[in-house]
C-alpha cells in the first residue's frame, strides 16, 4: 500500500494511504475534507478534470494516463493540484518540489481548452488535471498573474460577461472577466471568456462549500453553518453575502449555482476564513438557462428564493433601489456590446427579465412589510 503526504505549499499537513487519511499533522491548514479517517478519493475526485470533456481525453492521452486511471496513477502525474488553492500530494518517497509542479505548460494547457498544441508535448509542470468543470477549460500564466480560459457558445459567453457587468456596476465582488479571441491554426477564429485567479497567486485558498456542506444547498442549512462560523470566528459578513449570492443567482436566472462553484477563501498562512469567494460561473444564467420570460415556469428560481423567509429577511435592507439595477442593466449592456459588436444579440431579454424579477422581489417584500405593520398594530 502506498503512503501518501498531503501538502499546502510545501509544508507536509497530514499523512494518508491508497484509502484515507491516516494522521493529521496541521490541522489549521487542512482543507475541511481532510482529518483522520476520511476518503483521500473523495477529496482528489472533488478536484480532478471532468473526463466527459472531449479535450479531457486527449489530456490524458498526452500524459500517457488510461481514461480509467486508479487515484495512484493521478497522484503520481497530476498531484492532486488546482490552481486556485495550495493543496497537493505526493508519494512520501517523492523528492518534488511546489513550485516545480505548478510551472506553467503552455503546450498542456492548448491541449485543455483547443485539444491539441501545435507544439511538441512534455508533462512537466502544471498538467491541468485539477482544472475543474464541464466546460473546455485551462489556466494560463500571463504576465505574472493565472487566468482560467474558458470556451462556450455564443450565448453562453455573453451571458456571463452580461452578469460580471451587472454585478461590477452594482459594487459586489465577483471575479474579473474579460472576452479573449485566438485565430487557431485552422484559421478560425476562437472565443473564450476569461477569469483571473481571485486567490492573487496563492495569497489566498479557495475552498468549495461542498468541503463543508456536501451536496446540501438548502438555504436554510447553510445559513445555519454560516451563523456557526461567524460565531467561532472574527470573520462577518458570510451570512449576508451568501444572501446576496442567491439573490443576484434569482435575478439573474443563474440554474447552475452549486457547492462546487461557491465557497470561502482562507488565508494560506493561518487557514482562516476570511470572507466568501468572489462570484463566479455565470455561463448558464440569462438566456444560456432558457427562454426568458418571467411569466414562465422559468420564474421559479426567484419564487424560490422568496419562499424562503430567512433569506428574504436578510435580503430586505441589502435590496439596491429600482434605479441601480437599471443602471447597472444599462452598463452591461454598453460593455458586452463593446465586446461583442458584431453579434446582433436583443439585450432587451435581459433587462426584461431582471427588471421583472426585481419588481416581483420588491413586492413581496413591500406585502411583507405591510402585513408586518398590521401586526404590530
Amino acid at each position: 500500500m502506498n503512503e501518501y503526504l498531503i501538502m499546502h505549499r510545501n509544508t507536509v499537513i497530514a499523512k494518508a494511504d491508497d484509502e484515507v487519511v491516516t494522521e493529521i499533522i496541521n490541522k489549521p491548514l487542512c482543507p475541511a475534507m481532510i482529518f483522520e479517517g476520511a476518503y483521500l478519493e473523495r477529496w482528489l475526485r472533488s478536484r480532478s478534470v471532468d473526463t466527459h470533456r472531449s479535450n479531457s481525453r486527449r489530456l490524458y492521452k498526452a500524459l500517457r494516463l488510461k481514461n480509467d486511471a486508479g487515484i495512484s496513477e493521478i497522484i503520481s502525474v497530476g498531484h492532486g493540484i488546482t490552481i486556485n488553492d495550495n493543496w497537493w500530494i505526493k508519494r512520501k518517497d517523492e523528492n518534488i518540489n511546489y513550485d516545480t509542479i505548478t510551472d506553467y505548460n503552455s503546450e498542456i494547457a492548448d491541449i485543455s481548452l483547443n485539444g491539441f498544441s501545435d507544439k511538441s508535448v512534455n508533462i512537466s509542470g502544471y498538467t491541468q488535471l485539477g482544472t475543474t468543470g464541464s466546460y473546455e477549460k485551462a489556466w494560463r500564466y500571463i504576465d505574472g498573474s493565472w487566468y482560467m480560459f474558458k470556451q462556450g457558445s455564443k450565448t453562453e459567453l455573453i451571458s456571463e460577461y452580461f452578469a460580471f457587468n451587472f454585478l461590477k456596476s452594482l459594487e459586489k465582488n465577483v471575479a474579473e472577466y474579460r472576452v479573449n479571441r485566438q485565430t487557431l491554426e485552422t484559421g478560425l477564429e476562437q472565443e473564450y471568456i476569461v477569469t483571473r485567479d481571485f486567490t492573487e497567486n496563492g495569497k489566498y485558498d479557495f475552498e468549495p462549500f461542498f468541503n463543508y456542506f456536501d451536496e446540501n444547498e438548502d438555504y436554510d442549512f447553510i445559513i445555519s453553518h454560516l451563523e456557526n462560523i461567524e460565531r467561532g470566528s472574527a470573520v462577518s459578513g458570510l451570512v449576508d453575502d451568501y444572501a446576496e449570492m442567491c439573490f443576484y443567482d434569482a435575478l439573474l436566472f443563474n440554474v447552475d449555482r452549486h457547492n462546487l462553484n461557491a465557497g470561502f477563501l482562507r488565508d494560506s498562512n493561518s487557514g482562516r476564513i476570511v470572507c466568501l469567494s468572489p462570484l463566479f460561473d455565470y455561463n448558464i444564467s440569462l438566456s444560456a438557462a432558457g427562454t426568458l420570460h418571467f411569466t414562465d415556469a422559468k420564474a421559479d428560481l426567484m419564487r424560490y428564493f422568496m419562499s424562503n423567509e430567512t433569506c428574504m429577511n436578510i435580503i430586505k435592507p441589502l435590496m439596491p433601489e429600482r434605479d441601480e439595477i437599471e443602471y447597472a442593466i444599462n452598463r452591461a449592456t454598453r460593455e458586452c456590446r463593446l465586446a461583442f459588436p458584431n453579434d446582433n444579440f436583443n439585450y432587451s431579454l435581459f433587462e426584461n427579465y431582471i427588471l421583472s424579477a426585481y419588481d416581483h422581489c420588491s413586492s413581496g417584500i413591500e406585502r411583507s412589510n405591510s402585513q408586518n405593520s398590521g401586526i404590530k398594530r
